[in-house]
């Protein structure tokens, strides 16, 4: 998100490293950075995405945004889905930086790859979404089941 561009060294570092920022309150820069994902898909770049678009404040996976399902969709490109367990103990939606630790505390589940062709943009967003939850714990999952 373009607010990180602000925070020193972190923005910095974002910026020289070609990273993709969009400005959530733009439409134009959401046109902007969907362009200018699918142009690193094509160019056979893996483009790593947080579908929430923000930090949970329970914890709990949230509803996801749709940029980067169409990406993924539009160019074929596979979904690696990551199920994230316990970053929020770790790194709370209201700090900037992590404030503890995350070995014996956090883990990162890699799932199997989803293919995008032969699904519509709905039916990847639901095998990845199931998939992500899948690996979280309990107390992670949305209270919905979905």
């Amino acid at each position: 998100k373009n607010e990180l561009g602000k925070v020193p060294f972190i923005g910095k570092a974002i910026k020289v490293g070609g990273n993709v920022m969009v400005d959530r309150a733009s439409r134009k820069s959401q046109i902007q950075t969907l362009k200018a994902g699918m142009n690193w898909l094509k160019n056979g770049v893996n483009l790593c995405t947080f579908p929430e678009g923000t930090r949970s404040k329970t914890g709990r996976l949230m509803s996801f945004k749709r940029g980067a399902f169409t990406m993924a969709h539009k160019m074929g490109a596979p979904i690696v889905p990551l199920s994230i367990v316990g970053s929020a103990k770790v790194m709370p939606s209201h700090w900037l930086l992590p404030f503890r630790s995350s070995s014996k505390i956090a883990k990162v589940v890699v799932h199997k790859p989803i293919e995008s062709v032969g699904k519509t943009e709905q039916e990847l967003t639901e095998a990845v979404r199931k998939a992500i939850i899948s690996g979280l714990p309990e107390e992670q999952r949305p209270l919905d089941g979905k």
